[in-house]
Formats: structure tokens, sequence, C-alpha cells
């Protein structure tokens, strides 16, 4: 079926809207384009008559906008957001002298900034700019030059992929703890756990962990509950109790020996880290050194372990 834009407004009119309804001021949406006051109203005249409804209320002193006008503005600001990544996207990729990555929060402060730093020294004509994020998805993976993508290597979208490292859990705790022996999955079930919470983080937890040795567990009511993982490494750092350590998130406090594995046993999702990339198009000449630099660093590690 042929897409056809006709029944479209004027674009340039979701420009002026977006920031008139974002900051719900002509005159203030007038002082961020450059323009007057009136050519902001003029603007959102033309897009109403355009679209055969009303975008804003104007009462006294305010300016409100109606329901169509909020639904509007919803999609018009993604929209805008989604081109302003692509355009930025695109120009680094015919600019060719950064390249654009996008992970986890985890992966990116334990994982990939160790990579980028050696990375650096080497290329210090290439920049490495991270896209943070723990609402990852293969497709939001694909207006990036590179991701880094955990799962079972079977993806929805055509894309190139490339083992980083597999996904095993560890119960950790600070150093010093008070813990004089490697414990089994039963004595664990009587120390004081770091949980993180289920309902905001879709990664494995303690649940998951003691499932995987056939114990049913119930998070206590009273517990610790963080929402991050960082936060939750952080605290097991500090002392607060034992937490799950992710292998790839815990090698450099292992051998800084700021924290140490209180059990051998560990569990393993099946699933693994890959760095991504789409078929559609081929990577730019700086994403492509990256990657051919970052598996063969990878290589090098000692078995290529991080624990």
């Amino acid at each position: 079926m042929k897409t056809t834009f006709r029944h479209l407004p004027p674009l340039n009119t979701l420009v002026f809207f977006e920031a008139a309804a974002r900051h719900r001021s002509f005159t203030k949406a007038a002082d961020e384009l450059f323009i007057t006051q009136s050519a902001v109203s003029k603007q959102i005249r033309i897009l109403e008559e355009s679209l055969g409804f009303d975008l804003f209320r104007r009462e006294a002193r305010q300016l409100l906008l109606t329901d169509a006008g909020k639904e509007l503005h919803s999609d018009v600001n993604a929209m805008l957001q989604q081109l302003t990544e692509s355009i930025s996207r695109i120009r680094s990729w015919a600019e060719g002298q950064s390249v654009t990555i996008t992970c986890t929060q985890a992966v990116s402060h334990y994982w990939l900034f160790p990579h980028i730093a050696r990375f650096n020294t080497q290329h210090p004509d290439i920049t490495v700019n991270i896209y943070a994020t723990n609402e990852i998805t293969e497709m939001s993976c694909l207006r990036f030059d590179l991701g880094i993508l955990n799962g079972d290597n079977h993806w929805r979208v055509p894309m190139h992929s490339h083992m980083l490292f597999e996904e095993r859990i560890y119960p950790i705790s600070r150093y010093d703890y008070p813990v004089e022996k490697l414990l089994t999955p039963e004595e664990l079930l009587q120390q004081k756990l770091i949980h993180l919470d289920p309902s905001a983080w879709r990664w494995p937890t303690w649940i998951d962990w003691f499932a995987h040795f056939g114990i049913a567990y119930t998070i206590p009511k009273n517990a610790q509950l963080f929402n991050q993982v960082t936060l939750a490494l952080d605290a097991t750092v500090q002392g607060m109790g034992i937490g799950l350590g992710w292998e790839f998130m815990t090698h450099a406090l292992l051998a800084n020996k700021d924290i140490k594995r209180v059990s051998e046993f560990y569990y393993a999702p099946g699933k693994c880290d890959y760095l991504v990339y789409g078929k559609s198009r081929p990577l730019n000449p700086s994403a492509t050194v990256f990657r051919d630099w970052l598996l063969a660093d990878l290589q090098e590690e000692p078995s290529n372990a991080h624990g």
C-alpha cells in the first residue's frame, strides 16, 4: 500500500505548535524560536485551520491545551525527538569521526567505560558517544551505530551480532562482611539480602536466583528494595548486606578486593550480551574501527573472562 502524506498539515507549523504547547505560552515559544509572538500565533492558526479543530483554549492570562491538543503534542514531541536522534545519528555516520552506542546503564558504567578509555588512547581522533537506558530494545538499537543487547541471539529484526560476555550472577558482599565461608543457597536464606524491586527491574532478582536451585522464595516485607542494579551494588559495597553481582559488573571490584563472592553457586539465565547493529546499512568507518577494536580487545583479556 502506497503511503500518502497529502492529508498532513504544513509540517513547519508543528515546530511552532510543539514549542507553544510545551511552554503553554506563545510569547515564550517566540523567544525560544527567535521570532515574534504574532508569528507564532499565525502559525498555530494555520495549523488549526488545516486540522479542522482547536488545539488551545485561550483564557485570561493562560494558554491551555484542548484534549485534542494534548494528544497531538504527545505525538509531535515524540516524533521531533526521534527525528532529532535520527539526524544526529545520520550526521555522525556521514561525518565518520564518531560512534554512537546504546546499552543499559550498568553495562555502560561497569563494562563499556573501561574499554572506551583504552580505545581513546589508541584512537584519539574517534569520539565514542554513549546513550545509556534501561529501556533498550532491538528497535531502539537500530537508531544508533551500535548497541549492546542482552538476549539469546534470536532477534526479531535483521541485525548482525557478536557475543561479548555471558550472563552469570553470583551472591556477593563487601570484602569484610561477616561471612567466613562459602554459603549454600539454603544458608543464604538466613542472611540479610539486598533486593532488586521486581516491579521496577525486568532482569533476574533473588526470586529467580533461588528458583534456579529449586527454592521458592518470597521477598520479605521489610526487605531493602532498589529499583536500579547500580544502587543495589553500591549498597552491597557499603556492607549493607549480600547482593547479587553480575559477573561483567563485578570484575574490577573483585580484582581490587572491594567485594568478595560469598557462594560458589551462580545463576546463568542462558543469555549473553551481544554487540549488535542493523543489516540495512553499512557501519561508518569509525564504527567499523571501534567494532573491530572491541572484539580484538576481548580476545586479549585472559581467557576472555570477566570474573
